[in-house]
């Protein structure tokens, strides 16, 4: 997200160019704290200490530790839109992968870090549902008209409700555990909840892994 922290306008009149690998080294330290600390807890100076930077240097970049929030977590979303196999059967294997990465599992983490905080900070609410919810939603919905558009589903089926189902469920698994939903229970949602809604048999689960393995 843009920052409207006048610091960085000045900073090429100083001559010195921004350091990349110093941008990484905040996000990084931002996400571990979030993870560790949580966002009410969450402060700058702390995320400049982390990341072995000057306070200067992170307000430089962003001028809240909202806005920087923001940006840690666009680091870490899923690869929802290259998922398009042909095949209904061959998209949703995608989707549990790219439900139950390492990567993902790390946003989900970072999400529910956040989400006691969203009713007071109407910056991050928004940024959360339109940078995050909605266009999830959006790609998995993406996946389900095409698969109608296949006649793998029929035309009764609630396609927008549908596409909400393994989002929600995996984030509320977060929130109830305070640990990454897992494989298997990304396989559970879809052979109990998703195929059941959309009208198809429930299958056998493919893996016999606890709740913690990765792809």
């Amino acid at each position: 997200m843009p920052t409207t922290n006048p610091a960085i306008s000045e900073a090429p009149a100083r001559g010195r160019p921004r350091d990349p690998s110093r941008d990484e080294a905040i996000i990084d330290a931002a996400i571990d704290l979030l993870v560790r600390d949580g966002y009410d807890r969450l402060s700058m100076e702390a995320v400049a200490t982390e990341a072995g930077v000057g306070k200067a240097t992170v307000y430089r970049r962003w001028s809240n530790k909202a806005e920087l929030v923001i940006d840690a977590m666009a680091t870490l979303k899923p690869a929802f839109e290259s998922i398009d196999s042909g095949s209904l059967d061959g998209d949703i294997e995608l989707m549990i992968a790219a439900s139950c990465s390492p990567h993902t599992e790390r946003l989900m983490q970072v999400m529910a870090s956040i989400c006691s905080a969203l009713p007071r900070e109407p910056e991050l609410l928004e940024a959360f549902r339109i940078r995050f919810t909605e266009p999830r939603i959006a790609r998995i919905t993406g996946i389900l008209e095409r698969a109608r558009h296949r006649g793998e589903l029929g035309p009764d089926i609630d396609v927008a409700m549908a596409a909400s189902l393994m989002p929600s469920l995996m984030l509320q698994r977060v929130l109830m555990t305070g640990q990454p939903a897992g494989r298997t229970y990304a396989e559970q949602i879809v052979s109990s909840v998703l195929l059941p809604v959309l009208g198809r048999p429930p299958r056998p689960l493919s893996t016999t892994d606890t709740e913690t393995p990765h792809d």
